[in-house]
């Protein structure tokens, strides 16, 4: 086939991995088309490769020279010494004979070549030895030839082969020679065999292909359906959940993550002051419900709401009992929230009062069973019982001593919560470096106080017995006596006038009443005869009432019957104490008041006998003689507190001893005492 004219794009295509080997720094081609004729019809490529490089109009031949390298010499003396430290040894390897040699290589390079030569002379021994390049070039130029042969035949078989389907854009590929040779659409290709696909066929596949695609549409449809009210019941479901964990949140509960279930959230209703093992359960994760509704998991608390039941017993007989919340039928998450922290907190009250009742065993404190008893007195006990709100007994509105039982629950609950903000205050309080700070105290100070205001309420109410009595006996018996009882109220301070680091108004008052408490007794016996009674009640490290007797400078109780210093530790002690002051106190009023008895038959007709005390101080008797004793004595008969005077006279026999009584209840003299006395003092007069 001959050559044909080539465009410059055929002619890129077939040469262009030669020109790029040869001449690769070259990018511009042959533009006239003499030069392309020529270059395609020579059967050197090489030779008009480079003809073609020698000669580019006017510009300057290409170079194949390699890039200048810089001067590689020290540029100073301390580039050098720097050259000459990073090798190997540096200065103290350099010798003269080393100099020496170097000096002579850089003198003769051949001579250093040689020697280059010679090193490697080993190695080349097994190189075959090098191709002529004139063979190389021409296998090289021959199959650039049969390359170039095979592409212009394929290019005129496919040209002469679409000419007939399509023959203008064939032709513009097709060579001139082969066109002239043979001619346009010469040259064909049909299918072998002939497919079976028919228009039946074809439509039939395709109403299969539709049905199917109409099945996918519906399948589709009924997921996308499916997925929509899924998501429709998640978003309410979410939407349910979020308003429940919002209203929460809005309550003023905290909320946070749950330490085990990082993707969970709960509430915190803990208390953190608490005991540790209650300040862990105050974290409670809310999980969603299938429902959406936020459920509440406190199941560390036992699953259970619990109430602290306080009840006041009497003769063995229940005349009071504390009121327990009542099941709440407001199933919201923010009062479940609410009965978690009541449950939580009466667990640990629980807990603290069965922890101090083991230090209380003297008071008569102790468990009996699931309960913890403490008994007042004889007659009276208080039972705690921590119950279920399931099981706790229905408040009875008719039980006398309701309002004590609900006292003391609620002074409870106050005092744990003081607790809980003490520990705070010590906390958060700096202290001196050298006082070491405790995490929390041993055990809390909760039903010591109650047990200390109970016997203080109770000492005040014997007291107040006793005195009536004894002021009631001597009105009886015409000796106007009174007594006043003074307690100390209790206030908190007012918040205006609070400093910004005091203690708040609440915590003031609870830390008040945690003080010693004291009552006052004032009683009078005669005008110019009184005495003051004062009563404290201690909580640690005892709990115990003592009273004190407080006299004026000028009492004549001082030295008629002087009161022990250290007090009296109970209410029978002081009653002691007192029927034998007033016995003597009455004593030396008569033996003041009372006239000169008439003189008595002797030598001396000028004597006049007067009447004296006895030594007990307790009784009046005649100076010149022991002939009467008019004694006073006061005794408690049962429940009834009697003034007795008994008069015994040396001339009669016990059996004709006279005795006159005053009592509030029973039978009573209606004849003061004074009034009796002077009528004995006349009967002794000597007729």
């Amino acid at each position: 086939m001959a050559m044909r004219e080539f465009s410059s794009l055929e002619l890129h295509s077939l040469v262009e991995w030669k020109l790029l080997i040869i001449y690769k720094q070259r990018r511009d081609w042959p533009s006239k088309l003499h030069d392309l004729n020529e270059a395609a019809t020579t059967t050197s490529l090489d030779s008009y490769a480079l003809k073609f490089v020698m000669s580019s109009e006017g510009g300057p031949p290409l170079s194949l020279r390699p890039f200048p390298v810089a001067d590689q010499k020290p540029k100073n003396l301390a580039e050098f010494i720097a050259r000459v430290n990073a090798q190997p040894g540096g200065f103290r390897s350099i010798t003269e004979d080393k100099l020496r040699e170097e000096l002579r290589n850089s003198e003769d390079p051949d001579a250093a070549d040689d020697q280059d030569e010679e090193v490697s002379e080993a190695a080349g021994e097994a190189d075959v030895a090098e191709k002529d390049p004139g063979v190389a070039r021409m296998e090289v130029l021959k199959n650039i030839d049969i390359a170039g042969n095979a592409a212009l035949l394929t290019l005129d078989s496919m040209s002469l082969l679409l000419s007939k389907q399509n023959p203008t854009q064939a032709g513009l590929t097709l060579s001139q020679q082969l066109r002239d040779m043979v001619g346009i659409g010469t040259l064909g290709a049909d299918k072998l065999n002939d497919s079976n696909v028919t228009p039946a066929k074809t439509k039939d596949k395709e109403s299969v292909a539709m049905g199917w695609t109409l099945l996918e549409i519906n399948k589709t449809r009924d997921s996308s359906e499916e997925a929509a009210s899924f998501l429709e019941k998640e978003i309410n479901s979410e939407s349910k959940y979020w308003e429940d964990i919002v209203g929460v949140k809005k309550a003023g509960w905290s909320i946070s993550r749950v330490p085990q279930e990082r993707h969970t959230l709960g509430v915190r209703f803990g208390f953190s002051e608490a005991a540790a093992e209650f300040k862990n359960n105050g974290l409670a994760p809310m999980r969603r419900g299938d429902d959406g509704s936020a459920d509440l998991d406190f199941g560390r608390l036992g699953g259970v709401s619990e109430a602290l039941v306080v009840t006041y017993e009497k003769d063995g007989k229940v005349i009071g009992r504390s009121t327990t919340r009542p099941s709440s039928d407001d199933e919201s998450l923010e009062a479940r929230v609410l009965e978690a922290r009541n449950t939580i907190f009466s667990q640990e009250l629980w807990h603290e009062l069965t922890k101090e009742s083991r230090s209380l065993a003297a008071y008569d404190v102790k468990p009996e069973g699931r309960k913890l008893a403490c008994q007042i007195d004889e007659t009276t006990k208080i039972t705690l019982e921590l119950l279920p709100l399931e099981s706790c007994p229905s408040p009875e509105q008719d039980m006398p001593e309701n309002g004590l039982a609900e006292k003391i629950s609620m002074a409870l609950h106050i005092l744990l919560s003081y607790a809980h903000r003490y520990n705070e205050l010590m906390r958060i309080r700096p202290i001196p470096p050298h006082i070491s700070r405790s995490t929390r105290q041993q055990s809390y100070a909760l039903l010591r106080p109650v047990l200390a205001r109970t016997m203080y309420l109770k000492n005040v109410e014997e007291s107040m017995q006793n005195m009536g009595l004894l002021v009631r006996t001597l009105q009886k018996a015409g000796i106007q006596s009174s007594f006043i009882l003074r307690t100390m109220q209790t206030t908190a301070s007012d918040p205006s006038s609070r400093g910004p680091n005091q203690l708040s108004a609440s915590h003031t008052l609870v830390r008040n009443l945690l003080q010693t408490q004291d009552f006052t007794i004032e009683l009078t016996i005669f005008p110019d005869v009184s005495l003051t009674i004062r009563g404290r009640s201690f909580s640690f490290p005892v709990t115990a009432t003592y009273y004190y007797i407080l006299l004026p400078a000028s009492s004549p109780l001082l030295a008629l019957c002087p009161p022990w210093s250290e007090g009296y530790p109970s209410v029978q002690a002081l009653g002691d104490y007192l029927r034998t002051a007033i016995a003597r106190v009455l004593t030396n009023h008569f033996v003041k008041v009372l006239p000169s008895l008439p003189p008595s038959t002797s030598d001396d007709d000028n004597a006049t006998a007067t009447v004296v005390e006895s030594v007990h101080g307790t009784s009046i008797q005649g100076a010149d003689n022991k002939t009467f004793d008019i004694g006073f004595v006061l005794e408690r008969a049962g429940d009834a507190e009697q003034l007795i005077l008994s008069v015994n006279n040396a001339a009669q026999s016990e059996d004709e001893t006279k005795t006159w009584k005053w009592s509030v209840n029973g039978p009573s003299e209606t004849t003061s005492a004074e009034q009796v006395i002077k009528t004995l003092i006349a009967e002794q007069a000597p007729s």
